[in-house]
C-alpha cells in the first residue's frame, strides 16, 4: 500500500533515525568518497609514471620521486577507503538497530477489552521496562519493584509484563479462563461471548481500536501496560537476546526502553530497579528534557 499523503514509509523513518544518530555521517562519506576516487587516480597516473621511471630514458621522471609519489598516495588511499568503509559498516549496524527500534514502537499495548495503542504513542512520556519470561518469573520480578514504585514512575517508568505463550501455567490460565466463558455463555445463552478469545496471547478482538491516530491520555501511562498480540513481543524480545549477545535458552530477559525509543539496557534475570531508579532522572529534570538521561548502562 502506499503512504498517505504527507506520510513517511518504514524506510524513510529508518532513514531519518539513523541520520539522526550521525548526522554528518552523510556529508563524511561524501568527502572520504571523492578524496579516494581522487587518490584512485592520481595511483593510476604514478603508477604510469614509474614505468617510465623504470624504462629510463631523457624524459623519465626520477625513480625516487616516483616512488615517493608512490607511497604517499597509496597510504592516503588506504587511510580513505579505511574510513569509507568504517562509516557505511556503521551506517549499516545503525540501520538495524533502527529496524528493531522501529518494529518494537509498533508492538500493541492493550488498554482496555478493545482498545490497544502501539508503543510508539509513549514515547516522550515513558521509559517502559519490558519483562518477558515464565509467569511465575514476571510476576516476582514486578512485586520486586514495588518498594520503588513511586519513584520509577516519577522516572516516567512503566513495566510491560510479558508472559511466554508457550509457559505451561499461561496456558494452563488460558484453559481455565476459556471453560469459565463457555460455562457462562452457556448460562447466559451464548452473551458476552469473545472474551474467551484473548487468552494468554493476549491478542485483541477483530475490530479493536488500533491506531496512531488515537491520543495518548493521562489514564493510559499506566504502571503496568499489558502487551498485545503477545506472540509478536515474543518475537521482537528473541530478536534482542540475539543482538544483545545473550543465550537464547536464557527466558527471563529484560529491556530498558528510553523516552526516544531506543534501546538502553537489557539482560537476563530481575532488573535492576534500584540501580534504574539511581541511574534515570526524573521526568521533570533539566538533564531528562535536554539528553533524555540516558545514565550509564546497567
Amino acid at each position: 500500500m502506499t503512504e498517505a499523503k504527507g506520510g513517511l514509509s518504514r524506510e524513510q523513518k529508518i532513514n531519518l533515525r539513523t541520520e539522526a544518530k550521525a548526522p554528518f555521517r552523510f556529508a563524511r562519506t561524501f568527502i572520504f568518497g571523492g578524496l579516494a576516487g581522487g587518490a584512485g587516480l592520481g595511483l593510476i597516473v604514478i603508477i604510469g609514471r614509474l614505468v617510465q621511471s623504470l624504462r629510463g630514458g631523457p624524459d623519465a621522471p626520477p625513480l625516487t620521486e616516483s616512488l615517493t609519489n608512490l607511497g604517499v598516495n597509496s597510504a592516503a588511499l588506504a587511510i580513505l577507503v579505511f574510513l569509507l568503509v568504517r562509516d557505511l559498516r556503521g551506517k549499516e549496524a545503525d540501520e538495524k538497530v533502527t529496524s528493531r527500534e522501529e518494529a518494537l514502537s509498533r508492538l500493541l499495548v492493550k488498554l482496555g477489552p478493545e482498545r490497544a495503542l502501539p508503543l510508539i504513542r509513549f514515547r516522550g512520556v515513558v521509559r517502559p521496562v519490558i519483562v518477558a519470561g515464565d509467569r511465575s518469573f514476571v510476576e516476582r520480578s514486578v512485586k520486586a519493584a514495588e518498594p520503588y514504585q513511586a519513584t520509577l514512575r516519577a522516572r516516567g517508568v512503566s513495566v510491560v509484563p510479558v508472559v511466554y505463550t508457550d509457559d505451561p501455567n499461561a496456558k494452563l490460565k488460558a484453559l481455565k479462563k476459556e471453560l469459565q466463558q463457555k460455562s457462562s455463555n452457556v448460562k447466559g445463552f451464548g452473551k458476552g461471548g469473545g472474551g474467551g478469545d484473548e487468552g494468554a496471547a493476549g491478542e485483541l478482538p477483530e475490530g479493536a481500536g488500533i491506531g496512531n491516530s488515537e491520543s495518548l491520555t493521562e489514564e493510559d501511562r499506566k504502571w503496568r501496560l499489558e502487551p498485545g498480540a503477545v506472540a509478536e513481543w515474543e518475537q521482537w524480545i528473541e530478536e534482542q537476546k540475539e543482538f544483545a549477545g545473550m543465550e537464547r535458552v536464557k527466558r527471563n530477559v529484560w529491556v530498558q526502553i528510553q523516552l526516544d525509543g531506543t534501546v538502553r539496557a537489557s539482560d537476563v534475570g530481575t532488573p535492576p530497579w534500584a540501580r534504574i531508579v539511581a541511574d534515570l532522572p526524573p521526568l521533570d529534570s533539566f538533564k531528562t528534557k535536554v539528553t533524555d538521561g540516558i545514565g550509564p548502562s546497567v
